[in-house]
């Protein structure tokens, strides 16, 4: 009895069979490792590391830049939801680059590891951990609420005699 030729088992297409095979697995781990490199690449980018301690500054000193770091992160917080508020998480992620690495360089000088600097540790810590939350609102934001105030904002400026609001 001859062989089927549409049957799956047919050993003329076997050849066929494998290329496709090779061809997808080629396809799909190509794929999986440029996204795994892009990923990895970003979290990289996105936590910069402490650079090497320096003279330690005093405590105050250390506490004061620590506050100018805080009030800058409110600042960029509160603007979130300005023009543009649909874009919040991009505006925010350049910003957060940027401001962790100065707050890794403040890290440094301020001698963190000392054991008589264990509440100025702790503080900083805080600070980073709104930073987390603050990454999270911005990424809520462009998510959720800021395509709608963006959207409201063009049609109350389209209304005569109605600048949009900032």
């Amino acid at each position: 009895m001859e062989p089927n030729p549409s049957s799956p088992s047919n050993a003329r297409y076997r050849p066929f069979r494998g290329a496709a095979w090779a061809l997808y697995l080629f396809v799909s781990v190509g794929f999986s490792s440029l996204v795994i490199y892009s990923v990895t690449r970003s979290v990289f980018q996105m936590s910069p590391t402490r650079p090497p301690p320096a003279t330690a500054r005093g405590v105050e000193s250390c506490a004061s830049e620590l506050s100018g770091l805080f009030d800058t992160l409110a600042n960029e917080r509160q603007a979130l939801s300005g023009p543009r508020a649909a874009e919040a998480d991009v505006r925010w992620l350049a910003f957060r680059t940027g401001w962790l690495v100065r707050l890794r360089e403040l890290e440094a000088e301020c001698a963190l590891d000392d054991d008589d600097r264990k509440p100025l540790k702790a503080a900083f810590a805080q600070l980073h951990h709104v930073m987390n939350l603050a990454t999270v609102e911005a990424t809520q934001l462009s998510g959720q609420l800021g395509p709608a105030l963006d959207a409201f904002r063009q049609k109350l400026g389209a209304l005569p005699g109605q600048q949009p609001p900032r």
